[in-house]
């Protein structure tokens, strides 16, 4: 039984655009069917957009570094093609609308890209099929594209220029245009892209005149737009994730950027394929990439979407293998091959109705209106994953957001947060707040249901109940705001 029997050629591609279209709408449809709203899901992304607003302020080249002044550590932003971009359509639909257009456009540019990628390099159309299935489902590819920063973007440049470069010389020199301008980005996906390329030309025309001409403008690009700003403000800061390996990597037991179980299965019985066929050298290329951006994605959670690529590759030649093997009993094949489409389909769809439940919701934003109105030039003490998004609705000041680039002594913050929410010491919590100026604590019901809590009266909890130095100002079956007063108040 071969797969190729059971999907015909001309049709696939249409299976595909509408999984893409549907997945990537889905999130919106729920939040709009149960909340009445279309808000942007995430909290970086809300960084982003003030960014954009505030881009035609300076020069590209000449003010890249924009200070935020609504963060009590001193923290710089660096202005991107990204915001520049955002910033025009922003003049055209808002800015919002903007965004959420570019990301769902750009996520399905990117599939459609990454097949014609696929069928370049002679994949056939049934492995295309089963790589393209597999991917789209995956929480990472609706993560990249339902929870948007400047990935998804520097992502579809990637994709873009590779397909530009691979194709005709003709369309190589294009691949200009995409490459230099995600060469405004970090050093590290300008790397990516070098290393690509050049990778590409070793195993094909070995022509590395072009390439290294591209590479040092690339390079020379990247350098003098990103190490000014690493010299003054330090360079991109590792932070280890708190899960274990499981939890990090499997999006099915809880992580926010990681893969589903049933891919994972299957990227095992894809490289023990490709292991064992005669095709062994041509794949060498992808275990040892495969390899790298594990290592490098747990480093930097950014970089996570290349590793997806590899994944699902090897996870739809797995498919594929397990599909077109001998079983002795064809029922259990069957059941086994159900099992997995099954799986492989509740990873996508349970994730993409996850993302239609986060943050921010309409209730929280009420609850910014209030602070906005009431106490427009207030400190707020809350998680962290809420920073970006107050600071952009209430332009209130957040002790500490979730961003930790460019922070000195991210982690010392953190702690300080940490220490205020579960401690029940009077003494310790007010020196903290006196210390940073916090009048208000937001919290909402997600960091009373695990988030910052796991049980009532826990921490800081117990306090705002019973100190008289705490009183509540707002409260919603969501949101709750608490004032601090302090003594010579």
């Amino acid at each position: 039984m071969e797969l190729k029997k059971h999907i015909k050629q001309k049709n696939y591609n249409y299976y595909i655009l509408a999984v893409v279209i549907l997945l990537l709408l889905f999130p919106y449809v729920i939040r709009y069917l149960t909340q009445d709203t279309l808000l942007i899901p995430g909290d970086k992304i809300y960084n982003h957009l003030s960014l954009a607003e505030v881009t035609q302020e300076y020069s590209f080249l000449h003010s890249k570094i924009v200070n935020d002044p609504l963060i009590l550590p001193s923290r710089a932003n660096i202005i991107t093609p990204f915001h520049m971009l955002i910033n025009l359509l922003g003049k055209i639909i808002p800015i919002n609308a903007a965004i959420m257009v570019l990301s769902l456009l750009l996520g399905i540019l990117s599939a459609i890209i990454f097949n014609a990628i696929l069928k370049r390099f002679k994949f056939l159309y049934f492995q295309r099929f089963a790589i393209m299935m597999i991917l789209v489902l995956s929480p990472l590819f609706l993560n990249t594209f339902l929870i948007p920063d400047q990935t998804f973007f520097i992502i579809f440049l990637q994709l873009l220029g590779f397909y530009l470069y691979t194709k005709t010389t003709k369309y190589k020199y294009l691949s200009v245009i995409p490459y230099l301008v995600l060469s405004f980005f970090s050093i590290f996906h300008t790397l990516i892209a070098i290393l690509i390329i050049m990778v590409y030309e070793f195993k094909t025309y070995k022509d590395f005149r072009f390439v290294s001409i591209l590479s040092v403008f690339m390079m020379g690009i990247s350098l003098l737009y990103n190490i000014p700003i690493y010299f003054i403000y330090g360079f991109i800061k590792i932070q280890l994730p708190q899960e274990n390996l499981f939890q990090y990597y499997i999006a099915d037991l809880g992580s926010k950027v990681g893969f589903g179980i049933f891919s994972l299965i299957l990227l095992v019985f894809g490289i023990i394929k490709t292991w064992k066929d005669k095709y062994t050298k041509d794949y060498i290329i992808l275990y040892f990439s495969l390899i790298l951006f594990i290592v490098f994605s747990y480093l930097f959670p950014a970089y996570m979407p290349y590793l997806n690529f590899i994944v699902m590759i090897f996870a739809g030649l797995g498919f594929i293998h397990l599909f077109e093997m001998k079983w002795e009993l064809g029922i259990i094949k069957k059941f086994t091959i159900f099992i997995i489409i099954l799986g492989l389909i509740f990873s996508g769809i349970s994730y993409s109705k996850r993302v239609s439940s986060i943050s921010p919701t309409p209730e929280l934003l009420e609850g910014l209106d209030f602070i906005k109105e009431k106490y427009p030039d207030t400190i707020i003490l809350t998680h962290q994953d809420y920073g970006h998004i107050i600071k952009y609705y209430s332009h209130s000041k957040v002790l500490i957001d979730s961003d930790y680039d460019f922070i000195e002594d991210y982690d010392y913050f953190i702690n300080i947060v940490d220490t205020i929410f579960q401690s029940r010491s009077l003494k310790e919590v007010t020196k903290l707040l006196d210390k940073y100026q916090i009048n208000h604590i937001l919290i909402t019901k997600e960091m009373k249901n695990g988030l910052v809590w796991y049980k009532e009266s826990q921490g800081l909890l117990f306090l705002l109940e019973n100190s008289e130095r705490f009183k509540i100002v707002y409260h919603s079956p969501y949101v709750e705001i608490w004032e601090y007063q302090r003594i010579n108040q």
